[in-house]
């Protein structure tokens, strides 16, 4: 689906604004040329889309996103040690560069949400840049783009910058994001056109324990199997929980813990 955007809107508006007041006598050309530049100083300021999309680590499979209630997007339930990879992208080949058109961009973690997971970047690290992180649309210049790691107390994540000039739309960054703990994470995308201190919306992530027992990336049989042996077992307490099969918490192992297990067969954590 074509998208329609904000300068393709401001166009239309001036064709059409052209047509009706010619048509109806009601400004002169001088005026409407002042118009017309009027509104083309405002288009220089329209900026481009830049987005992200959450995919598994290892494949193109998006997580599925269950809301979208600006500024907060929220996924499918995954479980504990799931790997995904957060893409930045852009519809535009505009730069994201520290000034010049703005100060980029970073993707974050901050306060308790640091407890329940974890982003980082591909490496090689060259001084400062996880040179691994930055996609061919960014750019190539032998100083930018730029994927620098940002950790300050209570915070921990990466600022993103493109190309100075050699800059395409499309997939600009990747991030992988790892489900640590049980809970709810959030990670904050900020645009520093924008805003520095406000994200420009958050992405949301509800993590569940692991039903992959045996850490092959898959709940299938084998885990099953591990999830049997320990059937109607009893007391399951922190941190193990009966081998992780109480899945529930509840100190016991039954149909509640198997319905539980069976929501995710064939699930992958990448």
């Amino acid at each position: 689906m074509k998208k329609i955007t904000c300068k393709t809107v401001i166009s239309r508006i001036i064709v059409y604004t052209y047509k009706d007041y010619r048509l109806n006598g009601k400004i002169k050309t001088a005026q409407f040329l002042s118009f017309l530049f009027m509104l083309f100083l405002l288009i220089s300021t329209v900026h481009g889309q830049i987005f992200t999309n959450v995919f598994f680590r290892d494949s193109n499979t998006p997580l599925q996103l269950t809301t979208s209630s600006l500024p907060y997007y929220t996924y499918e339930e995954i479980m504990v040690g799931t790997h995904l990879k957060i893409v930045v992208s852009s519809d535009t080949a505009e730069r994201w560069f520290s000034g010049v058109d703005g100060d980029g961009g970073s993707l974050t973690i901050e306060g308790d949400y640091l407890n329940f997971g974890a982003l980082s970047a591909r490496g090689p690290l060259l001084d400062e840049d996880w040179s691994g992180s930055h996609l061919p649309a960014a750019g190539s210049e032998p100083d930018y783009p730029d994927v620098i790691l940002w950790e300050n107390e209570g915070i921990y994540g990466f600022d993103l910058y493109t190309d100075s000039h050699d800059v395409n739309a499309g997939d600009w960054f990747v991030i992988d994001y790892n489900a640590t703990s049980v809970g709810d994470c959030i990670v904050n995308f900020y645009d520093h056109r924008i805003s520095w201190d406000l994200p420009v919306y958050y992405l949301c992530f509800s993590q569940v324990p692991t039903r992959d027992f045996n850490n092959d990336k898959i709940v299938n049989f084998q885990d099953f199997d591990i999830f049997l042996n320990h059937w109607l077992e009893t007391n399951c307490t922190d941190p193990y929980w009966c081998g992780g099969a109480d899945l529930d918490r509840n100190s016991v192992v039954d149909f509640q813990d198997l319905y539980a297990f069976c929501e995710f067969w064939l699930a992958r954590t990448e």
